[in-house]
Formats: structure tokens, sequence, C-alpha cells
């Protein structure tokens, strides 16, 4: 389990280290508010369990450490020590712990730059950047009020930083395509066929925790880097296929486990998009939902995890109708996404108010006759899929 980007900040306590933090915000995808030059707001992130702080430069890590400067601090306590420790690095830290920090300050300042790039970027993707090698040296602790050190570097507001780009939503029913993507030309295919969204199985389910896992071929990655190069943008809807707990986890946590993971790895996407919707598809390993209280609690627990990485996200939850009658989906908060099959000459035999869209099977080519079946269901995200599940051909 890696750390959540808006749970790693990076601390500066002269003005050039500042900088550094910020340029390794900008590389490792940490949002750059959390770049930090005030000692008191440092000293209560380190002695949170929710956060990992990065002293970057030998001033932040003297202050954490010793706080030889006699800075004030929201303990009161004294100069010449702090209640902090340093984390044993060795490959990287990607856990919380209260009351520890990680050295990011290096011998030399491009050391240091280095170290805060490498050591932020393991805590939130669990590996090192591509192209890197080994941790430079890290300075050790000294009792010495470091020149230009200041409890209070002034910081800056990037109004440059990429926010994510809103995929075009829908107020009348739409029909994209569900299909295998294999690489970029699959999802510029389904572009240029003129299909006004696409929805791709991002994961599949895993016995154990977080009961689901990225495919081989990213494919739900392929869509985000074509749609942060084009100007021409479907709606996206990114399912995630997830297993039932293993004994001993109960139905709520699973479902937040996979949720967190699901929206862990779709923050690492390019900035500037993120799908319309991420999905859970309830399915796979162990032993499913028997009542309806375990169903409700899976679905919640999924959205629980999706929003605690990113508020912006929306999550919801696909299942058959079957499924959404007898476990009464109807009264679920969260969009529903309804499995039908086949779609000729087939309609919904369910309603609800959350339902937002129909995921239909067996599309013939051309599928224009398909379409308009789909469309006259009357959700607004719908997608067909073809018995290939290629990308056969266009709407219309």
């Amino acid at each position: 389990m890696t750390v959540r980007a808006n749970q790693v900040y990076l601390y500066g306590a002269t003005a050039t280290d500042y900088l550094k933090c910020l340029a390794a915000a900008d590389v490792t995808g940490v949002p750059t508010d959390q770049c930090l030059g005030d000692y008191q707001t440092a000293w209560e992130k380190v002695s949170s369990s929710d956060t990992l702080v990065l002293a970057v430069g030998g001033a932040a890590l003297y202050a954490l450490y010793y706080n030889p400067c006699n800075w004030s601090n929201p303990a009161g306590e004294a100069g010449g020590h702090t209640p902090f420790e340093m984390r044993k690095v060795g490959q990287g830290i990607k856990t919380l712990q209260a009351n520890t920090f990680v050295n990011a300050a290096g011998y030399t300042s491009l050391d240091s730059l280095t170290l805060a790039v490498m050591l932020s970027y393991y805590a939130v993707h669990g590996v090192f950047p591509n192209g890197y090698g080994r941790l430079p040296r890290q300075e050790v602790p000294q009792q010495v009020c470091a020149r230009n050190a200041s409890p209070s570097v002034p910081t800056v507001a990037l109004n440059g930083d990429p926010k994510p780009t809103a995929l075009p939503t829908v107020n009348q029913p739409s029909v994209g395509i569900y299909a295998s993507i294999m690489n970029q030309n699959d999802v510029k295919k389904a572009i240029q066929l003129g299909w006004e969204g696409i929805g791709v199985t991002a994961a599949l389910g895993t016995t154990q925790a977080p009961f689901t896992q990225v495919l081989p071929g990213q494919p739900d990655l392929q869509i985000a880097q074509v749609m942060a190069q084009n100007t021409t943008r479907p709606w996206w809807l990114s399912f995630w296929t997830v297993s039932w707990p293993s004994s001993g986890t109960t139905f709520l946590q699973a479902g937040r486990d996979a949720g967190e993971y699901a929206a862990q790895q779709i923050e690492a996407y390019p900035a500037d998009v993120r799908p319309n919707y991420v999905i859970l598809d309830p399915e796979g390993y162990n032993s499913p939902a028997q009542t309806i209280q375990q169903f409700h609690d899976f679905i919640n627990g999924f959205a629980a995890g999706v929003t605690s990485v990113n508020a912006a996200l929306k999550p919801g939850f696909y299942c058959n109708q079957s499924q959404y009658q007898t476990f009464q989906l109807a009264q679920a908060p969260l969009p529903a996404f309804i499995a039908i099959a086949p779609v000729a000459d087939n309609q919904p035999m369910v309603k609800g108010s959350n339902i937002r869209g129909y995921i239909a099977y067996y599309a013939d080519s051309p599928a224009k006759s398909d379409v308009t079946r789909v469309k006259s269901w009357g959700a607004l995200y719908n997608t067909l899929q073809f018995r290939d599940s290629g990308i056969d051909c266009g709407p219309t």
C-alpha cells in the first residue's frame, strides 16, 4: 500500500529549499499547495498519523530534529530537541506514522532536490521514478541554526498548475462503445468513428485485499493518455472488477480497500483528465453478498474509498437486473449502471431514479439500430459491446 498524494507534504525552511519542494511536487503529482514553508504547520503535519512530511534541505532537517533556532511550535517546547524521529529510508517510505518524518536533505543542493523527488515519488507510487538510480547520501541532523533559515518562508501559489478538465457531460441519452482497449490506437479509433463515450474494464478481481488489480495493459491509462492529448474528448466510464471479501474482512472494508486502490491509480493518470464515473463491478473470487445489507455495504465502501482519495471523482456501481431488484439497489444513493443482454429485441425490466446508464451486450454491425434502441431506454450514459469486444464500427 502506498500513500495518497494528498497526504504527502514537503517542508523547506529556506527560500531556496522551498523552491525545491515545489519542483519535486510538480514531478511527483503532490499538490503544490502541500509545499510548506511554515514551521508550526510542518510540526502539526509531522505529529499527525494521517500525513507524511519530507524535510527538504538541511535547514528543515535540523529544525524538525533539534529546533536549534528555538522557533515557536504547537507543543510549546524549547529549542534543542523535538519529539520527532527520522524514518529509516532504506528503499523509500510508503507508510504513515505519527511523529516521524523523512530526511530529504542532501550534502549538495542537487542532492536535496533529488532526494525530494525520489522519496516523494516513492511514497505515492511505490517505486522510484524511471531513470533514477540510488538515493544520494543524506545529511545528518545538526544542532545548528542554518543560515537563511526562517520559521515562516514566503510561499507562492502556482496558478498555472494543471487542473482536472471535465470531460463532457450529457443531458440526453447517449451511447458509447464498451471495448477491450489494447493500446492508444484503439482509443483513437473509437473517437474517430464518432462514439460519444468509451467504457473500459480497468482491473480484474483478486482473492485478497485490495480485491482488484489493474490489468497488465493498463487500458484505463491508455484512454487517459489519449484524452490528455486530444481536443475531442468523449465521456469515459472506468469499470473496476472487484472480488467479494475474503474471510475476516467485512463487505464495507473490502469495498473501501478497492475504492482507495482504484482512485490511487487514477490519481497517477495525466493531470488534466479523469473518468466521468469510477464504477464498481462486483464479481470474481470469494463468496458474494447474500443480504441486502452486505451488497449495500460493499458499494458504499467502494464509494467511500474512492472519494477519500479524491472527492471530485464520481463513484458508481454496475449490476445485472436481478441483482438490482433482489438487493433493492434502487435505494442505493449512487449512480447505477445496469447490464442488459442481449440488446436485440430487448428492453430494461427494472426502473430506478439512480440508473445512470445501461451497459448493453451483443450489438450488431452496423450498430445504428442498436444505438437507437438503447437511447430509447432513457438513461444518459449507455454503452454497446460487440460480441468480439472490438471496435467493429461507428454508431451510425
